[in-house]
């Protein structure tokens, strides 16, 4: 059993506290998220989709957010193969109610050193076809501008599985 010592409040007499495993491993789980693996380098994720401002963008804001809520250190971006700004005046609406702005970042073009820097790279629809995005994961996905409700539940299912892996990933 590990004896560490504290100093009283009042008396400034020094006192031990026997910790056990019980009260470390309670120590542990009362830290804030993510402030246990904060010496982790952060996982590095990269969207793609053929325009580059929709799914790939919407992607991008969600992850940063849900990452941000569950203080997993993660670094996102989006690219497009052709950037095209495909977001409707509905669709920006709709997204801000949800509190994602996918223009946030500047749409760019796929390069390769996007693909490099990244550990896991999602391709969007066929996307994953282009030569760059052999290891991409291809997700095939609704499409927002038109279904609006089930590109969100797919999308939102998608990142919770990713979250999920890359939460029981060892730091490397």
């Amino acid at each position: 059993m590990a004896v560490r010592r504290i100093q009283g409040s009042s008396n400034q007499n020094r006192k031990p506290l026997l910790a056990s495993r019980r009260s470390t491993l309670l120590a542990f789980l009362l830290l804030p998220p993510g402030l246990a693996f904060a010496s982790c380098p952060p996982s590095k994720v990269l969207f793609v989709c053929p325009a580059g401002t929709v799914k790939s963008a919407i992607a991008r804001e969600a992850l940063k957010q849900r990452a941000a809520s569950v203080g997993a250190a993660i670094l996102v971006r989006s690219r497009g193969l052709a950037v095209e700004d495909h977001v409707s005046a509905a669709l920006a609406a709709r997204l801000a109610a949800d509190g994602l702005d996918p223009r946030a970042e500047i749409a760019r073009t796929l390069e390769a050193p996007d693909v490099a820097w990244a550990d896991i790279v999602v391709a969007f629809d066929e996307a994953s076809q282009a030569p760059t995005l052999a290891r991409a994961r291809s997700w095939t996905t609704p499409s927002w501008n038109s279904d609006y409700d089930n590109a969100k539940a797919d999308l939102d299912r998608r990142l919770d599985a990713l979250l999920a892996e890359l939460a029981k990933q060892p730091c490397s």
